[in-house]
C-alpha cells in the first residue's frame, strides 16, 4: 500500500498556515530544493525540510511549499517500516493521468526497486543542507505504466545498495 497523499490548493495553505504563523500570515519552513523539472510545460520541484513530524518531502511550483496548484503533493515523517507509509506520490505536474512517487532512503541504498524491471537511482541529501543523513528517489510513472518491459509493479518498493542487496527502510 502506497502512501498517497496529494493536495490541492486548499489543503496546501492549511498545511503551510500550520507549519507556523507569524502577525504577517503562514510562515513557510526553511527548505531545500532537491531537483527542479519542467513537464507538460509546468515547472516544479522537489523540496525537502524538517517539521515536527520529521522529514518532509513535497513536490511544489517554484516558489517552494506553498499553495502551487492542484497536482501538489506531499509527505511528512516517513516511517521505517515499509506499509507504514515510505513513500509519497500525487499527480505528475501538466499531467492528468500520471503519478510523480518519492520517498526518503537510507544513506546505503544507491537505488530503489519499483518494478520488477524498474530500478530507479537514489541521489545523497546536500551536505550542509540542515537535513538528515540520506537519500533521495523520485519517479514520474507515466500513464498506462508498468509496461511489459518495465515489469510487475512491486507493492512495495525496494531499496538496494550498490551490489543490489536488499537494504531495510529507515524512519525519517
Amino acid at each position: 500500500m502506497r502512501r498517497l497523499l496529494t493536495m490541492g490548493p486548499v489543503a496546501l495553505l492549511v498545511s503551510a498556515f500550520l507549519v507556523g504563523c507569524s502577525a504577517k500570515g503562514p510562515h513557510l519552513p526553511d527548505y531545500v530544493v532537491l531537483s527542479k523539472h519542467v513537464t507538460h510545460g509546468v515547472r516544479w520541484q522537489l523540496d525537502a525540510y524538517l517539521s515536527d513530524e520529521g522529514l518532509c518531502l513535497t513536490v511544489d511550483g517554484p516558489r517552494g511549499p506553498e499553495v502551487s496548484g492542484d497536482w501538489s503533493s506531499g509527505g511528512c515523517g516517513f516511517d521505517s517500516s515499509p506499509s507504514g507509509g515510505y513513500w509519497s506520490g500525487g499527480q505528475e505536474p501538466g499531467a492528468e493521468n500520471a503519478t510523480v512517487v518519492y520517498g526518503p532512503l537510507p544513506e546505503n541504498a544507491t537505488a530503489i526497486k519499483v518494478a520488477s524491471h524498474t530500478v530507479v537511482k537514489s541521489v545523497p541529501f546536500p551536505h550542509g543542507s540542515g537535513l538528515p543523513a540520506g537519500r533521495y528517489w523520485f519517479f514520474i510513472e507515466p500513464a498506462g505504466w508498468p509496461s511489459k518491459a518495465a515489469g510487475t509493479l512491486l507493492s512495495t518498493p525496494q531499496p538496494m545498495d550498490k551490489q543490489g542487496n536488499k537494504v531495510a527502510f529507515k524512519k525519517f
